[in-house]
């Protein structure tokens, strides 16, 4: 038999010789972000670091976009506090109190009061908000009296409304304002206009006449108007409201640490009867320390402590809420940076807004040096129940001061006194493109960095041999891969790869390709290929690192290793 001679590659039964080659494949990393959990216990589903990565629907990972400019034509120089859309605009508020609207192509028109106003509000404004009421735009910054843009074009004859986006102050039916709450929340829910935030009354809630915005406690009848102090209903913590937000058929009220549901539209039997909200007791631990970081979508409202991410829902069946931690996998991050920041940077300065396009609440928290914000780190929370989709991920490289949705679900952010929009149809990654200021115009490329946990291929004390990589990619960016082996990812503080090799998506062309030429070289190692490419070291653990910066998207379906096992012994 050991003298039977064989042809076409077969042994002498005439069967393909049997390869000790394995394969690993991961195809799906829903995890997400995790930084919790030690790396040598998770599951390659989850990332110890991903920046700029974000899990899609099909399970892969995304380069996040990139953004583009709305406009550079904001004359005054002063920085957005915060801005909104409103009525087919982007309703900016500026430090100088300066109000400004921006139509889709980038053209600013500046808002006064009156002929011959200067700004709406004295200069020093740090915090606005924003709610709409019955059509109308009211505007409140804490320290004057809140404005109010009409959203009607017609009046109910039939006849041209001649303040239609047009800023005035907020006033009762008889031109007064004198009884108009100065707060720095505002928020509309039911038939009602509710603020908050009055500086000399911090626990007290006022809300207005029922279906008006501009009749309050004080003013002319008919009025059911009221003011609710609701200190005592507070079990732990200050009692002082730290935001609101309107949840379904719950107004709920936030503090330091819990959050307080009432139930607004509740009148007595007197005549004229009386509006007597009612409340479903304080919910504890469950705290708020920015009322911008407040969104509520769906069957969940998102909000931020000095620790993590909190979020309430409502259990159907008991028709109650329930309050659950969200961020439980990013916490240390989190804390991190809020442990960096002021209490009144916190209330300023953190704001989140919602992805409606993805299902991604994004939270953004500012990083300081000295007094100037060098970045805003914002988390990105992919969640989508019906598909069990939960994933966080870390967005850098960003310094916004403010976010908005606008009625096609596309956000635009804030810095200096420039709007710029998520690019999500682009076919390129860059920030801040078509910017005459950075680059040219071209923008700046993404940096992104994705860490995998430490891997044993189910057998942690044998030595493997890895032989071969392989990607399935979309996308032409350049991207490099390390492999860490054996617990050993720094060095005297330094990071020191066992192997480090350069890929090219999917989606780049090969040889000949404009960007690489003519030249033997082809376009790159380019993960569509089907040749094997050699990625040869011996461990008992494994950790990929995959970074890279770009101009190009890039989407990761899964990746492919070829390896040999061995004994145990080193």
């Amino acid at each position: 038999m050991y003298l039977t001679k064989t042809s076409g590659n077969l042994n002498p039964r005439g069967e393909q010789p049997q390869s000790n080659l394995q394969i690993s494949t991961v195809r799906s990393f829903e995890g997400g972000l995790n930084v919790t959990d030690t790396d040598l216990n998770m599951s390659p589903k989850f990332a110890k670091t991903l920046d700029n990565f974000e899990r899609g629907t099909d399970g892969s990972q995304a380069l996040r976009p990139g953004t583009v400019m709305v406009t550079n034509q904001i004359a005054d120089p002063s920085d957005i506090i915060n801005h909104v859309y409103f009525a087919g605009f982007v309703w900016s508020v500026q430090a100088s109190g300066n109000i400004t609207t921006t139509d889709g192509a980038g053209n600013v028109i500046v808002k006064h009061r009156y002929p011959g106003d200067v700004v709406p509000w004295p200069a020093g404004v740090t915090f606005v908000d924003f709610t709409v009421f019955n059509s109308d735009l009211i505007i409140v910054n804490g320290r004057d009296k809140p404005l109010i843009v009409s959203g009607r074009y017609t009046r109910p004859d039939g006849s041209i409304n001649p303040n239609y986006l047009v800023v005035q102050y907020l006033a009762d039916f008889s031109g007064s304002n004198v009884n108009t709450p100065i707060g720095r929340f505002v928020i509309a829910h039911g038939q009602y206009t509710v603020m908050a935030g009055i500086p000399d009354k911090p626990s007290t809630i006022y809300v207005s006449h029922v279906n008006t915005s501009g009749t309050w406690l004080g003013d002319p009848l008919p009025n059911d108007a009221i003011s609710m102090d609701l200190g005592p209903r507070v079990s732990i913590g200050s009692a002082t409201i730290t935001g609101m937000v309107a949840y379904r058929d719950k107004l709920l009220v936030t503090f330091e640490r819990g959050v307080l549901p009432i139930n607004l539209g509740v009148y007595d039997g007197s005549s004229p009867a009386k509006h007597v909200p009612t409340d479903d007791g304080f919910v504890e631990e469950f705290g708020c320390l920015s009322h911008r970081s407040l969104v509520s979508v769906g069957d969940d409202t998102f909000f931020n402590d000095n620790v993590g991410i909190n979020s309430i829902s409502r259990i159907n069946v008991f028709n109650t809420l329930r309050p659950v931690r969200t961020s439980h996998l990013i916490d240390p991050l989190i804390t991190e940076l809020m442990q960096g920041l002021t209490a009144q940077q916190i209330i300023d300065k953190v704001f989140a807004v919602y992805d409606l396009r993805h299902f991604r609440y994004m939270i953004f928290i500012p990083v300081y040096s000295g007094d100037v914000i060098t970045e805003t780190v914002c988390f990105s929370y992919t969640n989508i129940p019906t598909l069990k989709v939960q994933s966080w991920a870390r967005l850098r490289g960003w310094v916004w001061q403010s976010a908005c949705r606008t009625a096609l679900q596309n956000i635009i952010f804030s810095r200096g006194n420039k709007l710029y929009a998520y690019d999500f149809d682009a076919e390129v990654g860059t920030d801040r493109r078509d910017d005459p200021a950075v680059n040219d115009g071209k923008g700046e490329p993404i940096k992104f960095e994705w860490e995998l946990p430490w891997a044993d291929f189910k057998h942690r004390m044998d030595i493997k041999y890895i032989k071969y990589l392989a990607f399935d990619s979309e996308g032409e960016a350049p991207f490099t891969v390390e492999a860490y082996v054996d617990n050993i990812v720094y060095y005297r503080g330094e990071r020191v790869p066992m192997l480090s090799m350069q890929f090219v998506g999917g989606d780049a062309g090969g040889y000949g390709n404009s960007l690489y030429g003519d030249s033997p070289y082809g376009g790159g190692r380019r993960t569509r290929d089907e040749r094997t490419y050699g990625y040869n070291t011996k461990f008992k653990l494994l950790k990929l690192r995959i970074h890279g910066e770009t101009t190009q998207r890039l989407r990761i379906v899964s990746i492919s290793i070829a390896y040999l096992r061995g004994g145990i012994r080193r």
